[in-house]
């Protein structure tokens, strides 16, 4: 086959360098967003904040309406009193620009005055705690050395990482003296720590247990993991009952014993509440945007949250030396002409990309607003099929426009809850608040199976297929019939 080296003329798309750098911040929430702007700052000596505010509470510098650091939030009597002050700024920060034309103001203010930092409190990790428990509990300095190296394998969520054969050829340690010191830290607290499967978990939280109020529920719950553990997982109580010669209703109450009163993770409880799995970050999320009633309560007002605080400038420094190069160009090197126009344009470029992403996301969740009134008053019940690209040709957007604009964004609604941007054009939802009420009604000694789930949402005018019913209870992290079957009831 024979190759040849030709020329063709032909015209494509192609996004300039401004406009790629516009759709990176579009895409960014409002954290990735601050940390863009403190990489900016740091990196750009042309781009400066024009109202660096200091947060009431904390001392703390911010970026937005809202402390990173302890949460505060700006009020109108803040705003208005930072106001006041910055124009006295100003008067001296032209003062010294024209003292010093060649240098960039700066502040001496007391860095060190107020640490933030300093005055947090040190969070105790599962590790300290348990090492700190070993060292007032144990008394021989052998087995304290070997327990320390135990400890140090255990995980986050309180696990033993490390098999113990591994743990014995490494430290030359004999398997039975390695038994001996986890059994000694499995009595520490929290109970449960160091166990290597979740049976073992289980079963350690429930020795706890044989002894306090609930000590005959607590020994009924240990017989069943010790002698029906794959039964159970099953939901197979019948079967249980008639091997134990009980009551299915025995059954269940040892099996809601042991998914109310204990827990998979004994060690999450230590983990900081900014941590991804912390039991106390569960739901807490900072919104972009805030949607509220007008005053007349017809209609929405959309805010962006960072819109209100956040100001960037150029620094005047740079903009005088560059009004001196034009109207001397030989005055200055060609090198410092080239440093001084490259940043103040990448400084020009940056407040304008941050503007139009102000407006073009004020602009998309307005118009989703518009048309999702319904569900804003109403609740889930309410919304209504919505896709991107429909709100994108209403505005004369592109599809991934807004794609960029809403993805990982959240909004606050009028109610106060917080929701992701994504939620508005999912048009599952409004059915899968149907089946959660539909199942929240159902009998739990006959419970619906997926069929009769698609036959009951067919009466109410909604006809979707079971094995879609299968996949939206699975997204609800809804068990099967079989598993949510009750016998107390």
């Amino acid at each position: 086959m024979a190759q040849n080296l030709g020329m063709s003329q032909g015209m494509e798309q192609s996004l300039n360098p401004k406009m790629i750098a516009f759709y990176e911040l579009l895409q960014q929430p409002n954290v990735e967003l601050e940390q863009a702007i403190e990489v900016e700052l740091q990196d750009n000596p042309a781009l400066e904040v024009s109202a660096e505010r200091i947060c009431p509470a904390c001392g703390a510098t911010m970026l937005s309406a809202q402390c990173r650091e302890c949460g505060y939030k700006l009020t109108k009597e803040d705003e208005d009193a930072f106001e006041t002050g910055e124009m006295a700024k100003e008067k001296l920060l032209d003062l010294a620009v024209e003292a010093a034309p060649m240098e960039k103001p700066t502040y001496n203010g007391d860095e060190d005055g107020f640490d933030v930092m300093a005055r947090l409190t040190a969070t105790e990790t599962l590790n300290e705690h348990l090492r700190w428990l070993w060292r007032m509990s144990c008394t021989n300095a052998a087995m304290m050395e070997v327990g320390e190296q135990i400890i140090g394998c255990i995980n986050d969520d309180g696990y033993l990482d490390t098999d113990l054969e591994t743990l014995s050829e490494g430290l030359d340690i004999p398997m039975e003296t390695l038994e001996e010191v986890l059994a000694e830290i499995h009595n520490l607290e929290p109970a449960g720590v160091g166990a290597r499967t979740l049976r073992e978990c289980l079963r350690l939280q429930l020795v706890h247990r044989e002894k306090g109020k609930d000590a005959d529920t607590a020994q009924l719950a240990l017989k069943l993991l010790d002698d029906h553990w794959q039964p159970l997982a099953r939901h197979s109580y019948e079967d249980i009952a008639r091997k134990l010669k009980t009551s299915v209703e025995r059954v269940q109450e040892g099996a809601d014993f042991i998914r109310t009163e204990l827990t998979p993770y004994p060690g999450r409880q230590f983990r900081p509440s900014w941590h991804t799995n912390s039991p106390q970050a569960a739901g807490r999320v900072r919104p972009d945007v805030e949607i509220k009633r007008q005053e007349d309560g017809k209609g929405y007002i959309v805010e962006v949250v960072e819109s209100r605080s956040l100001g960037l400038r150029v620094n005047a420094v740079y903009r005088q030396l560059w009004d001196a190069m034009r109207r001397d160009p030989v005055g200055y090197s060609s090198k410092d002409r080239e440093h001084v126009q490259v940043y103040l344009t990448r400084a020009r470029e940056f407040i304008d990309n941050l503007n139009q992403r102000r407006k073009t996301l004020k602009l998309i969740i307005e118009a989703v607003a518009l048309e999702q009134g319904e569900f804003l008053e109403a609740g889930l019940h309410s919304l209504k099929p919505l896709t991107r690209l429909s709100v994108a040709h209403k505005l004369g957007l592109h599809e991934s426009t807004v794609g960029r604009a809403v993805s990982g964004k959240y909004a606050m609604l009028p109610s106060g809850e917080v929701i992701g941007c994504e939620l508005f054009f999912d048009a599952s939802l409004s059915v899968k608040e149907v089946i959660k009420d539909l199942l929240a009604e159902e009998n739990p000694r006959k419970p619906y199976s997926d069929e009769q789930i698609s036959a009951e949402l067919s009466k109410k005018g909604i006809e979707i297929a079971r094995r879609t019913v299968t996949k939206y209870r699975e997204a609800l992290k809804i068990p099967p019939a079989a598993q949510r079957r009750r016998y107390d009831s």
